[in-house]
């Protein structure tokens, strides 16, 4: 088969899709329909991508991207506690932001199509780039626990709440405000990430 002639085409199919799943989720995609907005023939759409899951899977990883470049915008230089609620704040307004990107993100059952370790990495960039953060932050004697379980205590608590927050099922429950409910949770995130060493310097 003759290559298609125009490079700019994946990204274009790319875009169309991550429209279509930002606005109805992954179920919206549809191969044939794609192929008819963008107003190529199937054939030329199956060339680049071979299976709607092809497709899902780089919008999980555009998906990462975005999510990391919120986190890398933290400067490990701020106060620590600054430092860990604004790492909070970018993981949540991510997911409202983006709520069918968030939850294909998280959707594991694509993971196996990784055809590369780049890939592989890629997918958790956002989750070193807090783990970096919190390294940064131990190397100057700012944080005092092990980075990589503050990582992961942290990554636990936001992807809980964040969950509950999406399906609005915390709002329905506490009868508070979705800006409350975060609020009240930043809080316990901070304090339950950043441990003793913050409630210690606060006593000071």
């Amino acid at each position: 088969m003759t290559r298609p002639s125009n490079p700019q085409l994946p990204e274009r199919i790319l875009d169309q899709a991550e429209g279509i799943v930002a606005a109805g989720g992954s179920q919206a995609l549809n191969m044939r329909r794609l192929a008819e907005k963008i107003g190529i023939t199937s054939t030329t759409l199956y060339y680049y991508f071979d299976s709607k899951e092809h497709i899902l899977l780089q919008l999980k990883l555009r998906a990462a991207w975005k999510l990391s470049a919120k986190m890398r915008q933290i400067d490990a230089t701020w106060e620590p506690r600054r430092a860990i609620r604004a790492l909070g704040e970018a993981y949540i307004s991510f997911a409202e932001e983006h709520p069918h990107l968030y939850k294909l993100y998280m959707e594991t059952a694509l993971d196996t199509l990784l055809a590369s370790e780049e890939d592989r990495a890629a997918l958790h960039r956002s989750y070193l780039a807090a783990q970096s953060g919190l390294e940064k932050m131990a190397a100057r004697g700012l944080y005092k626990h092990e980075p990589r379980s503050g990582t992961m205590k942290g990554w636990i608590l936001l992807h809980g709440f964040v969950s509950l927050l999406l399906a609005g099922t915390l709002e329905r429950v506490t009868n508070l405000s979705r800006d409350e409910l975060k609020k009240v949770f930043l809080d316990y995130y901070v304090d339950a990430v950043y441990g003793e060493s913050g409630s210690a310097q606060r006593g000071m």
